[in-house]
């Protein structure tokens, strides 16, 4: 297969942006952000980019902002331009990679396959993570130093950021090249000196910003990351200040301060000329985020009090039987009845007795612990309540609680958040005509006056039951089968050239004059779009 180069190489071409005249841009500089969202995002993004390299504009952009799934997609794609690799081998080798890799399989073996290299040390399914980002086919053990330092004929990207979260102050947490030499790398409060991160592994970057909540535990800055041999943790940590000693800086998913990747764009246009912002989003707006379960259909007779009484009976026999037991081996042995197998019988059950105390009194010792911070928390004893509960309605208490803290987690809060980076995007002045929003069931929505206008935008039929099945993929790191990969990229591809060309229709009006490059690009995208359509 084709791989991206995991070395420097002795020359690169120069990207086209760094010798394009500005006049020519039909759209000016286009800034894109990708959101999170798995794979999902990955293979969707990867698609935006297909259509926008064949449309001609990605020599355009010069602006990245990337979270979680979308800083796969994202980060492979700038390293193929810091090799010069054209895009079709790119998009080759990271379709393979999407394709045959399952992350968290492969992270899971690896858990336990190299515990030797981390001795001491807690498991760390992220770290594991990691590793397999730095698979030669996609990362290797690159550098961020590549990143920061390429020369614009090297890297077209001015603003290239992939966003993670740090979990001590609650913010968003960026790994960024910027031509702006104040533009911090972290964050205002835990910020990275260049010295530092030019060492960061590019696998690290692209855990740390893919670490979702509920699938992995915090990928902890620097202490976990990776860090060359000429540069050792000890080094990193001098230079990084007491701030980022032990226990280090805990690092989540950049989707839980802002799944669009939007926010780091407006705050690098805010200070500069405004970029065409293109947001690509695998996002979608839920009517149904949560049901409460059915109720146990009987209360059941099994209180906690009748079952802490319960395991204090258990706990006594099993006392009274080891006794028992000891008794009666002590009389055969006095007897000289006493065999080989009698001494391994009866070992054997006095362990499993053993046991079965042990684990009895650690559970009630459990439970009293847990009964004192219900106390130290709200100052009740919450005992006198809880004991006469069922062991049905318990767990079905526990089970609406995990159930509803996970989609607030998961969908309202980023939902919640989504609608307001939109509504910063879209009531700011300075983005008028300069917005462009790629949401994976952008087709699916209701644009009936434009298809009136222009009846040839209508998608088929096809192409919206494409479209209803890539928005219903779950977010997970790994496709079950390679199906799910095309419609995801073909949906990419369309969503993102039916964005462009009613963006131009919209807000260019030079498409409609021949010779124009707005109006040049208006035709290519038309005939794409007729294509894709067809398809």
């Amino acid at each position: 297969m084709t791989e991206l180069s995991t070395t420097r190489p002795s020359a690169a071409k120069p990207a086209p942006s760094a010798v394009q005249h500005p006049e020519a841009r039909p759209l000016g500089p286009l800034a894109i952000s990708f959101s999170g969202g798995g794979y999902r995002a990955a293979a969707f993004h990867l698609g935006t980019l297909r259509l926008l390299n064949r449309a001609g504009l990605l020599k355009d952009v010069v602006g990245l902002s990337t979270v979680s799934g979308g800083s796969i997609v994202g980060m492979a794609w700038t390293v193929s331009l810091l090799d010069g690799v054209p895009f079709d081998k790119f998009d080759a080798s990271f379709s393979d990679f999407v394709q045959r890799t399952n992350v968290i399989g492969l992270a899971l073996d690896d858990l336990t396959s190299r515990r030797a290299e981390h001795q001491g040390e807690m498991p760390s399914l992220i770290r594991s993570a990691a590793d397999v980002y730095a698979d030669p086919a996609l990362f290797g053990e690159r550098r961020f130093g590549e990143v920061l330092d390429a020369a614009p004929e090297r890297l077209q990207l001015q603003e290239a950021i992939f966003n993670s979260t740090e979990f001590h102050t609650g913010v968003d947490f960026r790994f960024r090249r910027s031509p702006d030499p104040l533009a911090p790398i972290g964050n205002g409060e835990y910020r990275v000196g260049s010295e530092v991160a030019r060492h960061i592994r590019l696998a690290d970057i692209v855990a740390a910003s893919s670490c979702f909540p509920g699938g992995f535990e915090p990928f902890v800055f620097p202490q976990q990351f990776h860090w060359p041999a000429d540069f050792p943790l000890p080094n990193a940590l001098q230079a990084l200040g007491p701030k980022f000693g032990a226990p280090g800086l805990p690092l989540m998913d950049g989707g839980i301060y802002d799944n669009q990747g939007v926010d780091s764009l407006v705050e690098v246009y805010d200070k500069t000329p405004a970029a065409t912002l293109l947001i690509s989003d695998v996002s979608v707006d839920q009517d149904n985020i949560y049901n409460v379960p059915a109720a146990p259909r009987r209360r059941g007779f099994l209180t906690l009090n009748r079952l802490l009484l319960a395991g204090w009976a258990v706990f006594l026999l099993t006392l009274v039987s080891l006794v028992v037991l000891g008794m009666h081996a002590a009389a055969e042995h006095r007897a000289g009845e006493l065999t080989g197998l009698d001494v391994v019988v009866y070992g054997f059950v006095s362990v499993l007795m053993l046991v079965l105390a042990g684990g009895l009194a650690w559970g009630r010792k459990m439970a009293g612990l847990a009964e004192k911070k219900i106390h130290d928390s709200v100052g009740v004893e919450a005992w006198p309540a809880l004991r006469r509960l069922t062991v049905p309605e318990i767990i079905s208490m526990a089970g609406l609680r995990a159930g509803s803290l996970l989609k607030l987690t998961s969908s309202i809060f980023m939902q919640r958040v989504r609608q307001l980076v939109y509504d910063h995007v879209y009531s700011d002045e300075k983005y008028t005509g300069r917005r462009m929003a790629n949401a994976i069931d952008v087709l699916a929505c209701d644009q009936s006056e434009l298809y009136r206008a222009h009846p040839w935008l209508k998608p088929r039929p096809a192409l919206l039951d494409n479209v209803n099945r890539a928005a219903k993929m779950g977010t997970t790191l790994w496709f079950d089968q390679n199906v799910q990969f095309r419609p995801l990229v073909d949906v990419g591809e369309a969503s993102v050239c039916f964005v462009l060309l009613k963006h131009l229709i919209e807000d260019k009006p030079a498409h409609a004059v021949p010779g124009t490059p707005a109006n040049h690009l208006f035709q290519t995208l038309k005939g794409e779009w007729s294509k894709l359509n067809e398809a």
